[in-house]
């Protein structure tokens, strides 16, 4: 469960210029771990108590991954080993990871190095005191290799009250890591900023960090045992119509503490800043999109344009690039929501120029650049979010998949998304991909498939 302090007790977070007193985080306590299948200390009931929330993975590759702690003691003292997980009466030697990366002031961050592709490890944290934190991963697959990946989208923490998405993302969490995906991906507003304005940035720092904690810790051991990747939504605090240093105040600690692949991690390339980046894994092309920061000029929820959204010109061309490329059999785009608009109270209404309507803004704007795009180059998925609700609408072939929200409490009617038919359940996407299938289920965060979409 998430776990705060009272205000007013030791270290609390004075914040904003005292106008909130911000909640402050209690050591890991690492609840029982039933994944003993991963042949992990699956028994451990207490994490080191230099770790502040369980550690994330990220980045993978066929031969490496990075291991991203946050500390709140010594960093010094924490250590990482790992092992193949191996079959039964085999022996498995722990390997100690020597060099590690200081970031910021309280990250710790490893990379393993000279593994197999397609292939499952286990690792361990440890400080010498408590008892060690045991995670998994599974390296970049290889074509022909089957595998499931999740996708979450819309948690909105609320970075005055974490708590308040507790009770939703909680579970969700719970149900993705049962299904023991490869990958997960954030479709963006993992937090929000609500309580200083409407798509306003954050007054300093302290606040993305607390809010990014708060999804580490109520996301849980999933962050622990699979490749975490994410991308910018509205809620971000990176709009490119916001001053480069009010930028910098989210950017920064998202790359602290949950980074994306840096440009030369895949031969796909990708921003600088982590905000757009593509892979391959198995037979899947993942291109990850970033419609925020390039376009720039404020769409608040008031009639406008909704055909002035942009990726900017630099990473449309590498899109093209990305796509000319691609060999994979399946091809996603991944995004916030469209490089347009086309909500239910029409072309100049304010749900369109903010960017609803999933698959009826196909044609809209620069989203029909990319539409055609999608269509000259196979793509079969256009995953986004932002509409906290479940829907596909299919244009031309491509399926325009919205997988619900997780934390969002609030759900978007058709008056204001368009969508005839939709779940407005909260949960999840889960995604089995296959050489020769796609099987996409919105999974609700009771654990019920309400859709199933298969594709060949």
């Amino acid at each position: 469960m998430y776990r705060v302090l009272a205000p007013g007790l030791a270290g609390l977070l004075l914040l904003c210029a005292g106008c909130f007193e911000a909640a402050e985080y209690r050591p890991w306590t690492g609840e029982a771990d039933a994944d003993a299948d991963a042949g992990t200390d699956a028994d451990a009931e207490t994490g080191p108590s230099s770790l502040l929330v369980s550690p994330l993975g990220h980045s993978p590759t066929a031969d490496a991954i990075k291991i991203n702690a946050v500390t709140q003691e010594s960093r010094e003292a924490l250590r990482l080993e790992w092992r193949p997980v191996a079959a039964a009466n085999q022996p498995r030697q722990w390997t100690a990871v020597a060099d590690a990366t200081l970031l910021g002031t309280d990250v710790k961050e490893w990379r393993i190095t000279g593994l197999q592709p397609g292939a499952d490890y286990e690792y361990r944290v440890s400080d010498g005191i408590g008892a060690p934190y045991p995670g998994r991963f599974v390296t970049q697959r290889l074509p022909g290799q089957g595998f499931t990946f999740a996708l979450l989208a819309d948690t909105h923490i609320f970075v005055e009250s974490p708590e308040d998405v507790a009770h939703v993302l909680e579970p969700v969490a719970e149900l993705i890591t049962a299904d023991r995906p490869d990958l997960v991906l954030h479709l963006g507003d993992v937090l929000d900023y609500h309580v200083f304005g409407f798509n306003d940035p954050p007054p300093d720092e302290s606040w993305p960090r607390l809010g990014m904690l708060a999804y580490r810790e109520m996301t849980g051991r999933l962050l622990g045992r699979t490749a975490h990747f994410a991308m910018i939504g509205n809620w971000d605090g990176e709009s490119g119509y916001f001053s480069p240093a009010e930028i910098e105040r989210s950017r920064s600690q998202r790359q602290l503490y949950l980074p994306n692949p840096e440009p030369t991690t895949y031969p796909e390339g990708g921003s600088e800043h982590e905000d757009y980046y593509a892979f391959t894994w198995g037979d899947a092309l993942f291109v990850v999109l970033n419609v925020m920061s390039y376009t720039m000029v404020p769409h608040e929820l008031t009639a406008g344009p909704a055909d002035d959204w942009t990726l900017g010109a630099e990473q449309l061309a590498w899109l093209a690039q990305t796509l000319e490329q691609a060999d994979a059999r399946w091809r996603f785009l991944c995004i916030h929501h469209p490089v347009g608009g086309n909500g239910g109270d029409g072309e100049q209404g304010a749900n369109s120029a903010y960017g609803r309507g999933g698959g009826r803004a196909a044609y809209v704007g620069q989203q029909a650049e990319v539409h055609d795009l999608m269509l000259q180059h196979g793509v079969q998925v256009f995953f986004y979010g932002h509409d906290h609700v479940f829907h596909d609408m299919e244009v031309d072939g491509v399926h325009y998949t919205l997988p619900g929200s997780a934390g969002a409490p609030w759900k978007f009617v058709t008056a204001e998304t368009g969508y005839e038919t939709y779940w407005p359940e909260s949960g999840y996407g889960r995604v089995r991909v296959e050489p020769e299938q796609l099987t996409i289920e919105f999974v609700s965060m009771w654990g019920e498939v309400l859709n199933t979409i298969e594709i060949e």
